[in-house]
């Protein structure tokens, strides 16, 4: 049985399902379904608009927000077997950072592969965290340090750090919420308030 529930912050316009379906109001009372495809296999995101507010959101986190509680306040969400556009209920729990990572690399083993990339940067490289608004909030030896102490991905981190990108075109401005920068690096930090990461899969709302 198909579950709906009001999204909060925008109760009465918008539905999210335990399927990972959305729904509007915006337009018929009865509302209508969202198209939700996307052919690239990435997370689905959406852009929900009403009266002047905005907000940008995955899918299965709106799902998760929802229906599953989230009672030890674990900061991610993961898809259980590793499809990231199976966003029903039953598929998606409240994780850690850690958790995540270990259950992305028993679903994914190549991930090692990719993270092994990095490692020249891990153990010389000390690594500070700073806020969207280019504020130091604290320093680190090293990526996995970061990540233990953080739970943002280590991977993300360096990604941040290094400008490596992570698709053809495609560098990440932050991880987890915050700027990443080697602490040897010169120059200031760029304030990224405003700034965000394109995720493929991004829906429109009408």
């Amino acid at each position: 049985m198909e579950l709906w529930k009001d999204i909060e912050g925008f109760e009465g316009v918008y539905q999210i399902s335990t399927k990972g379906r959305l729904k509007s109001f915006k337009k018929l009372r009865e509302g209508f379904i969202l198209s939700n495809k996307n052919s690239k296999k990435d997370y689905l995101s959406v852009v929900l608009t009403h009266k002047g507010r905005v907000r940008y959101a995955r899918i299965h986190k709106l799902v998760a927000e929802a229906f599953i509680a989230n009672v030890n306040n674990k900061p991610q969400i993961n898809h259980k077997d590793g499809n990231k556009q199976n966003n029903k209920v039953e598929n998606l729990e409240w994780v850690s950072g850690s958790e995540n990572v270990i259950h992305a690399i028993s679903i994914h083993p190549n991930m090692l592969k990719g993270m092994n990339k990095y490692n020249k940067f891990i153990r010389p490289n000390a690594i500070q965290q700073y806020n969207l608004n280019g504020e130091l909030l604290a320093e680190y030896p090293n990526a996995q340090e970061a990540f233990r102490l953080t739970g943002v991905c280590g991977r993300n981190i360096l990604q941040v750090a290094s400008e490596t990108e992570y698709k053809p075109g495609l560098t990440r401005k932050q991880a987890g919420g915050f700027i990443w920068r080697f602490k040897e690096r010169k120059g200031k930090v760029q304030c990224t308030s405003r700034l965000s990461v394109r995720h493929q899969g991004q829906m429109a709302m009408f």
